[in-house]
C-alpha cells in the first residue's frame, strides 16, 4: 500500500519501539554475562536488573521501554509473541487479523485503521473528523478466522480481548452472568470498522420522517 499509507506508518512505529525493547535486553544481558565473567564493574541498572531475575520480576530498565507484566516469565512470553506478530506481518503482508492488545501503542493502530478508511471514502464525502468507530463482536474464534473482513465493509479483525466480571454467550452474541470462579473471559473475535457520523445522522433522520 506504500510508505507512507497510516496502517504503514504504524507498523513501522511499531518496529521502531519493539527494536528499542530488544536492544535493551540484548544490551543487559550481555554487560550482566560480562559482569559476572568480571570484565566490568556493575552499575545500579544491572544490579536492579539481577534482583528482579532472580525474583522473578520485571527490570525497571525493559519496564521503563516496555508493557507491565505479572512476572518475567509471563513478560519475556509476551515479548516473543509480539514480535512474531510483527515480524509475520512484516514477512507475509497484512494479517487477516491482529492482536490488538499485542501493540505497545494500540490506540494508533485504531486511528490508522480510521485515516485509511476515510481516504477510501474521500468521494463520498468522508471526512476525518466525522469518522467514527464501530464495532461488532464476531461468532468467531481466533482459529476461525481465514479471510480478511469483506471489501465492502472494511476494517479489522481484532482478538485478545477478555471480559471481566461477566460472560460471553456465543450463540446468542450477548452478555450472560460470568461463571463461577471465573473471573476474565476471553471475547470473540472482534470486527472493528469505521463509519461516517454525518452520513448515520442523516440516515436516521430519514428513518425517523412520518410517511
Amino acid at each position: 500500500m506504500g510508505p507512507l499509507q497510516p496502517i504503514n506508518i504504524f507498523l513501522r512505529q511499531e518496529v521502531d519501539r519493539m527494536q528499542r525493547v530488544i536492544s535493551s535486553v540484548r544490551s543487559t544481558l550481555t554487560d550482566l554475562k560480562l559482569d559476572i565473567d568480571g570484565t566490568i564493574i556493575m552499575s545500579e541498572d544491572l544490579r536492579d536488573a539481577l534482583n528482579c531475575m532472580f525474583d522473578a520480576h520485571i527490570p525497571r530498565l525493559w519496564l521503563r521501554l516496555s508493557w507491565p507484566s505479572a512476572t518475567l516469565g509471563f513478560w519475556f512470553t509476551e515479548l516473543l509473541e509480539r514480535n512474531q506478530q510483527l515480524s509475520g506481518w512484516i514477512g507475509a503482508g497484512q494479517q487477516h487479523q491482529f492482536w490488538l492488545t499485542g501493540f505497545l501503542n494500540p490506540q494508533a493502530f485504531l486511528i490508522a485503521m480510521r485515516q485509511e478508511t476515510t481516504r477510501g471514502n474521500l468521494s463520498r464525502g468522508w471526512a476525518l473528523d466525522t469518522v467514527v468507530l464501530s464495532n461488532d463482536v464476531t461468532k468467531m474464534m481466533r482459529e476461525d478466522v481465514s479471510a480478511p473482513p469483506p471489501e465492502d465493509v472494511g476494517g479489522v479483525y481484532i482478538y485478545g480481548l477478555f471480559l471481566e466480571g461477566a460472560g460471553w454467550d456465543r450463540r446468542g452474541a450477548k452478555l450472560t452472568e460470568a461463571p463461577p470462579k471465573v473471573l476474565f473471559t476471553p471475547l470473540p473475535v472482534v470486527h472493528v470498522y469505521a463509519v461516517s457520523s454525518a452520513n448515520m445522522a442523516d440516515t436516521n433522520r430519514r428513518r425517523s420522517r412520518p410517511t
